[in-house]
């Protein structure tokens, strides 16, 4: 006999003066070498998915980034939210967390429907007391969890929202409308990716937080501009400006409210270039790693009600 390397065994038999190999069916036992290893193994994958369903959620967010960005919502929600909240008194981040909750289709999400959540939840002062003023409006604990989970989700977006101050120094007038998306033609047929404000020549342009500034100097489209990466991680930006604060460097840091250049009419030609246009700050903003631009105009009209006095 011989023994294959399954360990089964091969009869021969021999008829004449020719071998014939006659072998029954083999049957293939597969077996785990290390039994031990193959339980440690399982165990540790039961544990690594129990902990991942478990997991709190700003540390599944951190890791697996599922942070609501800006572009996520249309501009005329958030300027919903932010001003129907401020109207009443109740957090903005409320509002939306309650549309996404329950999953509100675009068309549906209207001014009667957000002020009238929001009449509902006015006078809700603190987070702890969110699940009772949710009860007169819809009272499921499925419900809550859901507006809970929204809530932390909208957390970079509340980050970009809060404690900004709007670009133009207090006591000086200026004009803007939502141009965001607008058609230009100068270097290419291109969209307008930022919000023109109209004043005059000199007029001092304020951070609007606190940051670092990563790109200045000339170019084409932006005559003297500025990039500032702020804290909460947008890139802001202003263009067409006349010149630069004596404070100002690329690498350094700056804070919220102070000046960093003055509203000019550079720009749309070679370095120098001037009075292409008339005066006005360009001020764009820009999300994540691929710098995606998004539109402004919501979130100045609630930082527009702050504004810094400068020297």
């Amino acid at each position: 006999m011989w023994r294959s390397d399954f360990g089964q065994e091969v009869n021969i038999r021999r008829k004449g003066e020719i071998g014939v190999y006659a072998s029954p069916r083999i049957r293939r036992r597969y077996s785990i070498n290390n039994k031990r290893r193959f339980i440690c193994a399982i165990v540790f994958a039961v544990l690594l998915i129990a902990l991942m369903l478990g997991l709190p959620s700003w540390i599944a967010r951190k890791f697996f980034d599922s942070y609501y960005r800006i572009a996520d919502f249309a501009p005329e929600h958030l300027e919903m939210y932010f001003a129907i909240g401020d109207e009443q008194g109740v957090p903005w981040y409320y509002l939306a967390a309650i549309d996404k909750a329950e999953d509100v289709m675009a068309e549906d999400i209207t001014v009667e429907r957000v002020g009238r959540i929001a009449i509902l939840l006015r006078g809700i002062e603190n987070f702890e007391q969110l699940e009772q003023f949710l009860e007169a409006y819809r009272g499921d604990k499925e419900f809550y969890s859901r507006v809970r989970e929204e809530l932390d989700k909208l957390e970079r977006i509340r980050q970009v929202y809060e404690d900004k101050v709007f670009p133009i120094a207090k006591g000086y007038e200026y004009d803007y409308s939502d141009g965001f998306g607008d058609v230009r033609t100068y270097g290419g047929e291109r969209t307008h990716e930022g919000i023109d404000i109209m004043c005059d020549k000199g007029v001092p342009v304020v951070s609007v937080c606190d940051g670092v500034v990563e790109k200045m100097g000339w170019l084409e489209l932006g005559g003297w501009r500025l990039g500032i990466r702020g804290e909460d991680g947008i890139y802001y930006y202003y263009a067409h400006l006349s010149r630069y604060h004596k404070d100002v460097r690329q690498g350094r840091r700056v804070k919220k409210g102070q000046v960093i250049g003055y509203v000019g009419d550079s720009g749309y030609g070679e370095e120098g270039t001037t009075g292409k246009f008339a005066p006005h700050l360009h001020f764009g903003m820009y999300e994540g790693k691929e710098e995606v631009a998004v539109n402004p105009y919501p979130f100045l009209k609630m930082w527009e009600k702050n504004k810094v006095d400068v020297k």
